[in-house]
């Protein structure tokens, strides 16, 4: 499942390079159109979801649980509220894999690596995340949140140290 599904690229990836069946949830409408046309023969499924609800969906439901950029805009109630959910709709031995930008670097290191005439978002992305990304990489709240709810917490840097992937697992 994908959390915040946004225009499904995420989902689009690994329905075609893994083969597997995905679930994306967002609460933009206009996004999950986008994603519809985007995975229009793709084995996946999207569903609309009110902000701060239940995901409805049964326990133990999903393998793996992907959150890209997303937490890191929330209000601490409704990052728990959300990682709590997602942890009762995770099988055991399930991850969930939370990808974050961190803030870091600058527009020289950015240019260098991802900027590009094809893409521009990065650009756009990197500006408008750097200061909450890099309030959301100092406060460490995942590696928190694992510890008092008794997870294991992994993060590895990634994209040359612009993003970060978050795991918390049982």
């Amino acid at each position: 499942m994908d959390i915040g599904t946004g225009s499904g690229k995420l989902i689009q990836i690994l329905a075609t390079e893994k083969d597997v069946h995905c679930t994306g949830v967002d609460t933009n409408s206009d996004m999950l159109k986008e994603a519809k046309v985007k995975l229009k023969n793709i084995n996946a499924e999207l569903i609309e979801i009110l902000p701060d609800t239940k995901l409805p969906f049964e326990k133990n439901s999903f393998d793996h649980i992907a959150i890209c950029s997303v937490l890191f805009h929330l209000k601490k109630e409704s990052i728990d509220s959300m990682l709590n959910d997602a942890l009762g709709l995770l099988k055991e031995g399930g991850t969930i894999i939370i990808l974050t930008p961190t803030g870091n670097g600058g527009i020289l290191k950015l240019s260098k690596h991802f900027i590009s005439i094809r893409n521009k978002g990065v650009y756009v992305w990197y500006r408008s995340t750097k200061k909450r990304a890099r309030m959301w990489s100092k406060e460490n709240y995942l590696s928190k949140y694992a510890s008092k709810t008794s997870l294991k917490y992994k993060r590895e840097l990634v994209m040359n140290e612009f993003a970060q992937l978050e795991i918390i697992y049982r």
